[in-house]
């Protein structure tokens, strides 16, 4: 018995690179492609490092790599649940659906949380790998292996650092960010195709399914197990892409099969 092909697009979040991928095993009826954003791992010298021109980037990767006329899912991390969050908004013709794993919107915009959001960028200016390494400190939990670790903590070193500077400062202070909580909706609004939420919290989920428009297919997984940190796809591939399948085939992204199709080796390595 012969299934149709799911086509997948794997983009990785500020700091990192496909290699985030590496243990994550889709069905052998989906065809995967890890996009590589400018200034990360082997596009270190690449530019520009803005997260709207970035998107126009993966944008132009989706049609260099899907066959014309197909929309894939697009699965993303951190900072890249930005970029696919203006795929779906802005090139709903890309997108049959959006898989986003504690994206890097809805973020704290009190007082507060603002000044805390400036001391970081100064401490970028300063020395932005020190800072990066010092930054995912939080995201690491029990749930993480020491491999995992190693592979972020690589990546980190592998980015160029005046990107690691203009992607934050593009995320969340620089004219039309969207990053902070107040100004995420001025995009989600915007988005036609349905979105698969991972998150740790209520709080951040309820937040999702609140700043996209009314009627919106908006699903939530939540990992609230005492550990889980921001790289749930590492910390527990298996049963990452078990939901992945599953959503998708419930919301006719995926042929059925795909349910009980034998997993392939590492995404990336269709990079």
């Amino acid at each position: 018995m012969s299934f149709s092909t799911t086509y997948a697009v794997l983009v990785h979040g500020w700091g990192g690179s496909p290699k985030a991928w590496d243990t994550v095993r889709f069905p052998d009826t989906w065809t995967t492609f890890a996009y590589t954003l400018p200034g990360h791992g082997d596009r270190a010298q690449e530019g520009p490092w803005t997260i709207r021109e970035t998107a126009e980037d993966l944008a132009d990767y989706v049609r260099s790599v899907v066959p014309a006329g197909v929309k894939p899912i697009i699965i993303a991390h951190s900072m890249g649940g930005q970029l696919s969050m203006l795929l779906n908004a802005e090139h709903p013709e890309l997108v049959s659906g959006e898989v986003v794993i504690d994206p890097a919107y809805n973020g704290g915009d009190s007082p507060a949380e603002l000044a805390e959001t400036h001391r970081n960028l100064a401490e970028l200016h300063r020395d932005p790998h020190a800072m990066m390494r010092e930054f995912v400190k939080g995201a690491f939990g029990p749930y993480l292996n020491n491999d995992a670790r190693r592979v972020i903590l690589d990546d980190i070193e592998r980015t160029n650092g005046q990107a690691l500077i203009d992607y934050f400062a593009s995320e969340y202070l620089d004219p039309g960010a969207f990053g902070l909580r107040c100004d995420t909706p001025s995009v989600a609004k915007k988005r036609t195709r349905p979105v698969l939420g991972f998150y740790m919290t209520d709080a951040r989920g309820n937040a999702e399914r609140e700043c996209n428009p009314e009627g919106l297919d908006v699903s939530i997984s939540l990992w609230k197990e005492a550990g889980h940190r921001h790289f749930m796809h590492m910390e527990d591939p298996e049963r990452f892409s078990r939901e992945v399948v599953e959503w998708a085939v419930q919301h006719g992204l995926a042929d059925a099969g795909d349910l009980l199709a034998t997993p392939v080796e590492p995404a990336a390595a269709h990079a």
